[in-house]
């Protein structure tokens, strides 16, 4: 009865997501990147002025013991090439950005013909869940399951009466690699939130094909970061920048334990800056069996990250850019020297 209240698109049920080139598409699920990659497609039916949509991840290790960089995105295909064509045949046959530092990223940024795959959640896998949870640590009982719940209603003008290729990417290095179960919920609600009439994808620099051989978003090294020149049809009001941003890796100290300032600039202009950080990472010490402890007393998992913990989603900045009007405009990201992160539009 409850489950009757609300519409209920199921996209995976326990599925693998691991490193193997035994991992092999069939009829129902694309597989890409040694298996790193899953995709399926979903029609939505029409989604109503006032309903709420919801993503959710289930998630547990199924060999692998560490903390991995995950997202759930789906593929516009409203344009003449999309992010399917470099999953189906070569990144490089993507459009590719180059800011002057000598390498070349391919299908992160939008052009006139092609939009980058849209971020639906960004979530990190947790210390192998439920696999080791065979470790026994003194009054630790440890969860079996890492649940990630997101609410995705502004992306509704994207979604509605739409047939898209979603996916879901975990990168990995293991044949066991993990387990993921995926579902898409859309409520009835007196809530209106989110007014907005329409979604433009701008960049996704999370490279969702690491182990097909999309780069890392290591263009922040240079000053020029990410620009992106956009041409909008019309007057935008109340426009806002979906941003999710995320430090992951061991360059330098450490970029996940850095404290790094990430710049937004619109049209030449300083329109937003701030330090994403997490320091509540020790809240979800349970969801980690394998995580590595120190002899101070504390545990890998415990330790404050560069707006992420083990085994929880990141949460995206929406950030106001006012009225904008019909035309040319640019988006440029900033993050200082030797920092290299994964953002999204």
């Amino acid at each position: 009865m409850w489950k009757s209240t609300f519409t209920t698109l199921k996209v995976f049920d326990n599925e693998t997501i691991n490193f193997s080139d035994e991992s092999k598409s069939d009829e129902k699920i694309k597989r890409f990147a040694n298996g790193t990659i899953i995709l399926k497609k979903i029609k939505f039916p029409k989604i109503s002025e006032g309903e709420n949509i919801f993503v959710e991840l289930k998630q547990q290790s199924n060999g692998d013991a560490y903390d991995r960089t995950g997202t759930v995105f789906f593929i516009p295909q409203n344009k003449p090439q999309s992010f399917l064509d470099g999953l189906e045949k070569g990144v490089k046959t993507l459009p590719v950005y180059e800011n002057g530092n000598g390498k070349q990223y391919y299908g992160i940024t939008a052009t006139e013909n092609y939009d980058p795959s849209v971020e639906m959640m960004r979530f990190f896998t947790a210390f192998g869940i439920n696999k080791f949870n065979h470790i026994q640590l003194k009054d630790k009982n440890w969860q079996t399951i890492s649940p990630y719940r997101e609410d995705i209603t502004d992306l509704k003008p994207s979604l509605s009466e739409k047939e898209l290729w979603v996916g879901t990417f975990i990168g990995n290095y293991d044949k066991g690699g993990h387990k993921v179960s995926l579902e898409i919920t859309i409520h009835k609600s007196d809530q209106n939130i989110y007014k907005n009439n329409a979604v433009i994808p701008l960049f996704n620099t999370l490279n969702i094909m690491e182990m097909a051989g999309q780069d890392y978003s290591t263009m922040f090294n240079n000053d020029k970061g990410l620009f992106v020149e956009f041409t909008l049809k019309k007057d935008l009001k109340n426009a806002q920048l979906k941003y999710t941003t995320t430090g992951h890796g061991g360059w330098e100290n450490g970029d996940e334990f850095v404290p790094k300032v990430n710049s937004i600039f619109l049209d030449g202009k300083m329109t937003y800056s701030f330090i994403p950080w997490r320091s509540e990472c020790g809240s979800y010490r349970l969801y980690n069996p394998a995580s590595g402890n120190f002899p101070d007393g504390l545990s890998s998992s415990d330790l404050s990250r560069s707006n992420w913990c083990p085994g929880t989603v990141t949460n995206p900045n929406f950030i106001p850019l006012g009225d904008l009007k019909a035309g040319k405009h640019t988006i440029q990201v900033k993050i200082p020297r030797d920092l290299y992160r994964r953002n999204q539009f």
